[in-house]
């Protein structure tokens, strides 16, 4: 009797692989789907943000910001200083008197600390 000769995982394997499959299959791989999307908002999410970073910076209350990475999202405290109009970079001072430059981009919430 003769013996079984298993070929393993050569049997599953195509035996001809196209210019289009190659393409595919190198499109699939540079995706990384455990990036964070940054959540889309609302043109009055935006408004409401820009009236409450106004009135934080009247009254000189303290902001706590949360900011869009493509990683993940982190949260920044501090109270915010200055507004450039043309960039919309806001300078944020932190508790321990260092400044942190945020894009207005990159915030998805904020909340004034009352």
């Amino acid at each position: 009797m003769g013996t079984i000769r298993d070929r393993g995982l050569v049997k599953w394997q195509t035996a001809l692989i196209m210019p289009e499959h190659k393409a595919l299959n190198k499109k699939i791989g540079e995706v990384d789907y455990f990036l964070n999307k940054k959540p889309i908002l609302d043109e009055y999410q935006v408004e409401e943000f820009e009236n409450n970073i106004h009135y934080a910076m009247e009254f000189h209350l303290p902001i706590s910001f949360r900011l869009h990475n493509e990683v993940n999202a982190h949260d920044l405290y501090g109270h915010c200083v200055y507004i450039h109009p043309v960039t919309k970079e806001l300078r944020i001072q932190k508790k321990d008197s260092s400044f942190e430059y945020i894009q207005f981009d990159e915030i998805i919430e904020i909340t004034v600390e009352d």
